[in-house]
């Protein structure tokens, strides 16, 4: 759409890229609300199931491969029938030969590295969206992440999939390019971002991975420091009887926190 705009974004690349970044959440927003599998949110859902207890490795990576497989067929279907309707000639044709062109061309570890930058964004809009409760709540946490990550230029797989796809059936970019300069460092980018920075963090912060190693004696201190805080605030007046249920809900470093600021 961004590129078949006449006299409106052919002599101004930024409006174009501002006009490409409004409209592309709407592609992970339809994923979301319908229950379809990205690869980018599976890489940071299918590690916190993992650091969670709730799946095995083998499970996490035969749905990592499926996903990445299952959005690259898809998009090079939707390529196809992109073709078929013939959209994919003139303006923008040249648009995408650009694209590709510019995705092809930098090192690895640049793809490598604008793939984190893009699944951090990405994977944070996923877990913003979860805690929406409403489809306006939904909307507005996924489009702020995800447009922000397009105009800035980071390089997300499955967007690439289908970009590049298109940019191959007009003979300006070959499979190989594609693969190796892209596909690959972008996916591993994407990964990395996903299962480390986001499920990693907010494992470690508020999940398994900052407690697994308490053992027993950690958690008979921490029920003798609720029972403390409990005593203490049993003199007090009932109006602070909220901190009793925070300090029996909350883990023990949590318990040290609430005690001292009291």
């Amino acid at each position: 759409i961004s590129a078949r705009m006449p006299g409106l974004t052919n002599e101004n690349p930024g409006l174009k890229t501002l006009i490409f970044a409004c409209l592309f959440p709407v592609n992970l927003l339809i994923i979301m609300l319908t229950g379809g599998i990205l690869y980018t949110g599976t890489s940071a859902a299918a590690p916190a199931a993992l650091y969670e207890g709730k799946a095995k490795a083998i499970d996490v990576a035969r749905v990592l491969v499926l996903s990445w497989c299952g959005n690259l067929l898809g998009s090079l279907l939707f390529a196809l029938f992109t073709q078929w309707c013939e959209l994919n000639g003139d303006a923008t044709g040249q648009f995408l030969a650009e694209i590709a062109h510019n995705k092809i061309s930098r090192r690895f570890d640049v793809t490598f590295a604008k793939g984190i930058g893009c699944n951090w964004m990405v994977s944070m809009a996923v877990f913003l969206s979860g805690q929406a409760r409403d489809f306006t709540g939904k909307c507005v946490a996924i489009y702020l992440p995800i447009s922000a990550f397009v105009m800035i230029g980071f390089e997300h797989a499955p967007a690439n999939f289908y970009l590049l796809g298109l940019a191959m059936m007009n003979a300006d970019v070959s499979l190989v390019n594609a693969l190796v300069k892209n596909w690959i460092p972008a996916a591993l980018g994407n990964f990395v971002a996903g299962a480390l920075i986001v499920a990693g963090t907010y494992s470690y912060f508020y999940g398994h991975l900052g407690h697994f190693q308490q053992g027993p004696a950690d958690l008979e201190a921490g029920e003798d420091e609720a029972n403390d805080v409990e005593a203490f605030v049993s003199g007090k007046t009932k109006q602070n009887s909220r901190w009793l249920q925070l300090c029996r809900t909350t883990q023990p470093s949590a318990r040290r926190s609430i005690t001292a600021s009291w």
